[in-house]
């Protein structure tokens, strides 16, 4: 009886093999979300388990043949839907793009008045596949009375210039920022996130924000500039502001319009860490005149040394780059300077 059950359940078992696994690899990975192995494991195991019991167990020899022809049909499978799925979260991200990175003038209540707020809903995902959604907003009143201060700044000599300046912003600028807290607040109550995987989601959130230049005189023509600006500007446009002080956005006035370089995300993060207590600070280089941004949490990979600390870097203009990580013509760590820091 056992001996014809196994001998008609050759060929079939591992087709019923192979697709309960594919299927169940899917489930595991993409809707319970676990890591790859273990749902690469759960799954063979849960259908070679299921099989066994509904059907029978397949004879030795054709086991062993089956499993290498289903090992070479499963992870030739998984390699196109690993392109599919690719090519698809592409598709949406431009898709979402427009609808997702304007600002728009609305209205909230508070203390029983109807106050205009500069609001945009931002949906993105950090270097970990973890996805977030929020309504970012600033007051219509704010905004107004805060968008020329960078350009009153005085240096008084003390210091280095460019600390001077961004710690006079996020003075001016923090306290106005309390409507974007309540928002990180929110996502951090709902989604019991640690230390680390705070600071994670307000820098992703800030790298998932289109780049802009914002220079210091008038904006020129895309092929007046040197390559790598010159090679943005022709695809975007719009992305330039010009006749702006010191060449950088106060955080107000970033969450107004959404464009921002460099030290504009880095004084922006800087400045929301630093109101929830982190130990933060601000690089710039002048050799690569470009501004990242600083944390003193345990991470591996890059970091600089200061005061006794140790300052991971952070990209702060792209998506994908984690705490530790700089793109390869940034990273030498001798380049960079600590110009302000948190505590």
């Amino acid at each position: 009886m056992n001996k014809s059950k196994q001998k008609n359940n050759g060929c079939l078992w591992f087709v019923l093999f192979g697709v309960i696994s594919l299927f169940g690899w899917i489930f595991m990975e993409v809707v319970i979300k676990l890591p790859r192995i273990p749902s690469v494991i759960i799954a063979l195991v849960g259908s070679g388990f299921l099989l066994v019991r509904l059907v029978g167990r397949p004879s030795l020899r054709g086991t062993l043949t089956s499993l290498f022809v289903i090992t070479l049909i499963f992870y030739g499978l998984k390699f196109l839907g690993s392109l599919f799925l690719n090519t698809l979260q592409i598709d949406l991200e431009e898709t979402n793009f427009k609808r997702e990175e304007g600002v728009n003038l609305s209205t909230i209540v508070e203390k029983n008045d109807t106050i205009p707020v500069y609001a945009s809903h931002r949906i993105w995902r950090d270097n970990y596949g973890n996805d977030y959604f929020g309504d970012f907003m600033v007051r219509e009143r704010d905004f107004n009375n805060l968008k020329d201060h960078v350009g009153l700044f005085s240096y008084n000599g003390k210091g280095n210039f460019w600390g001077s300046l961004y710690e006079h912003i996020q003075q001016k600028d923090g306290p106005y920022l309390d409507l974007v807290m309540q928002t990180f607040q929110h996502i951090q109550a709902e989604r019991k996130l640690n230390q680390m995987e705070f600071a994670e989601m307000v820098v992703s959130c800030i790298q998932d924000i289109p780049y802009s230049f914002i220079f210091q005189d008038e904006c020129l023509e895309a092929h007046e500039y040197e390559y790598d600006i010159r090679r943005i500007l022709e695809d975007c446009p719009e992305c330039c502001m010009g006749n702006v002080p010191f060449g950088i956005q106060n955080p107000v006035s970033f969450l107004q319009n959404l464009k921002g370089d460099c030290d504009t995300r880095t004084v922006i993060i800087y400045s929301i860490l630093k109101q929830f207590d982190y130990d933060v600070a601000i690089l710039n280089s002048s050799h690569y005149r470009h501004s990242i941004l600083g944390i003193n949490l345990p991470s591996g990979g890059l970091s600089k040394a200061y005061r006794g600390k140790k300052y991971v870097v952070w990209e702060t203009t792209a998506k994908y780059y984690e705490a530790g990580t700089l793109p390869s013509n940034f990273d030498d760590i001798s380049y960079w300077d600590v110009v302000l820091t948190s505590k």
